[in-house]
């Protein structure tokens, strides 16, 4: 089984990172008068599915009446109904129904309109628990009726902490710290990707050749490392170049604002001093967790005219 199923959390205790929002939850989970709906927003991977999972189970839910949906998917008005439907009927054996929506941004405008009444008028038993990238594109009345929680990125300190109970729960023994330094930069704080990253070396004893495995991770944000060749560089025509690689480029916005980030960042310590990718920096230094795309492709357009 891979890692990063082995170790999901399955308890807010395992949970790591993110004190505020189980301190938040565990106070929720201990009223006698709860909310029926939650938002968890986040940078992919960051573990709201995994929380919309636990805090399921923590409202007395069994593994039978869990309904987890990927909106991608199924989006439309029928689902919603069948849900409603669904909902109104007591649990099989636990004490809680409990749907959650993966990608619920995804929802069409019509079905994020059955949703307000199947949330205002919510059987006690019922609990929806909305994960998404994109709280921006659900109706604000909808998000005003759920208790929202921002998940964040895991901290270098956080990721290492989980890296090593994973390591020790395998029996592995003098694993290459620089290994275990560079799987947690290249993760980028995201739990999902640095379990998958440890799957592939947690094998290898030869340090030289676990970086390598490593590194052809990395590599696979060549075009985003293209376009920040192609920003430090002295070229002509630099905005030509790099919105050819925008129109094909899939990686999350938000990760390749960090990639950009980084790299220049390197480029500018390595230096003894460059004025011109110091003003490049400032074009990325706001997230494009809300602004997505757009707010990607205005900042590289502005970069280029530095």
């Amino acid at each position: 089984m891979p890692l990063h199923i082995m170790y999901r959390p399955k308890n807010l205790n395992e949970f790591i990172g993110n004190e505020s929002i189980k301190i938040s939850l565990q106070s929720i989970i201990e009223r006698k008068d709860k909310p029926h709906a939650f938002l968890f927003f986040g940078p992919s991977g960051c573990g709201k599915t995994t929380l919309g999972r636990i805090l399921a189970r923590e409202l007395g839910c069994s593994e039978s009446d869990i309904f987890e949906y990927n909106i991608g998917n199924m989006r439309g008005v029928d689902t919603v109904r069948d849900i409603d439907q669904n909902s109104r009927y007591a649990p099989m054996t636990g004490n809680a129904k409990v749907y959650i929506f993966d990608e619920s941004h995804r929802f069409t405008k019509d079905a994020q309109g059955s949703l307000l009444k199947l949330t205002e008028d919510t059987p006690s038993h019922a609990y929806f628990i909305f994960c998404t990238t994109n709280p921006e594109q659900m109706l604000d009345t909808l998000r005003n009726r759920c208790s929202s929680y921002q998940v964040k990125l895991l901290k270098p300190s956080e990721m290492k902490k989980l890296l090593r109970s994973v390591l020790e729960s395998e029996k592995v023994e003098d694993f290459s710290e620089k290994v275990l330094s560079k799987i947690t930069d290249l993760s980028e704080g995201c739990p999902r990707q640095a379990l998958v990253l440890l799957d592939q070396v947690i094998d290898i004893e030869d340090e030289t050749e676990a970086l390598t495995a490593v590194d052809c991770f990395e590599n696979e944000g060549y075009e985003t490392i293209e376009i920040c060749r192609i920003l430090v560089s002295n070229d002509t025509g630099k905005w030509d170049k790099i919105r050819k690689i925008l129109a094909s480029i899939e990686e999350e916005p938000e990760a390749v604002r960090r990639m950009i980030l980084g790299y220049l960042s390197k480029v500018l310590l390595n230096s003894k001093g460059n004025d011109k990718v110091a003003e490049m920096l400032g074009c990325f230094t706001d997230s494009w967790f809300y602004s997505g795309k757009g707010g990607m492709v205005q900042s590289i357009y502005y970069a280029c005219k530095v």
